[in-house]
């Protein structure tokens, strides 16, 4: 359900900064990574060249490199159910299937779930880029509807999971990408901590690995 008012979020950030209200329906539709859509308002604003928007979505997405590692591709049966589950692949869509009552859902079941949010995003950003239209221009925090969502989810989390090891893990590897981006190499805060972050969970993962023999 996140979904709706996230695109909904999304819809009225895009009209708000004088961008066409068309192109958020067109732009969930064909990218379906709501973090970079977001960004990519302030892209397509600042008139940023493509190099430089390649480069950031490729770290804002970096994750999903990980994700693939885990994601049960393997439950989707057609080369059509495949493709799109690598498309469609999204946070919400993997934190559901791969852990609780998820990991038992079947191949048809997982493309329909990814086909449902997929809608949904869609019909939210065109809902949010007609309302966007008249809201009047001194409403303001749209922008801050995705941080707000990975916020709950990562609350969520750790509730589920009872430890706050992951939590410490990666405040660290924020304080650690924070100094390096303020006084070593800047613009270079999420690139470190997401690295630090992967690199420190690995090394967990290995040692409760080794300990079980």
């Amino acid at each position: 359900m996140a979904y709706i008012p996230l695109g909904i979020a999304f819809g009225v950030l895009l009209t708000a900064s004088g961008i066409n209200w068309y192109w958020a329906p067109l732009s969930t539709l064909v990218i379906y990574a709501g973090s970079i859509e977001f960004l990519a308002v302030g892209f397509m604003v600042a008139g940023l060249p493509a190099y430089q928007v390649a480069f950031t979505s490729f770290i804002v997405n970096f994750r999903h490199i990980f994700y693939g590692l885990s994601f049960p591709l393997h439950r989707l049966r057609t080369k059509s159910q495949k493709i799109y589950g690598v498309f469609a692949l999204t946070d919400e869509t993997y934190g559901i299937t791969t852990a609780g009552p998820g990991t038992d859902l079947t191949g048809r079941q997982i493309t329909i779930l990814q086909v449902v949010s997929h809608v949904w995003w869609v019909l939210g950003a065109l809902l949010g880029s007609l309302i966007g239209q008249v809201i009047p221009d001194s409403v303001k925090g749209f922008e801050f509807a995705l941080t707000a969502m990975f916020l709950t989810l990562a609350v969520n989390a750790v509730k589920a999971s009872r430890s706050m090891v992951l939590v410490y893990l990666a405040a660290g590897s924020g304080v650690v990408g924070f100094l390096v981006d303020k006084y070593l190499v800047g613009e270079s805060f999420l690139i470190v901590s997401l690295l630090l972050y992967v690199a420190a969970v690995s090394f967990m993962y290995k040692k409760e690995k080794e300990a079980k023999g």
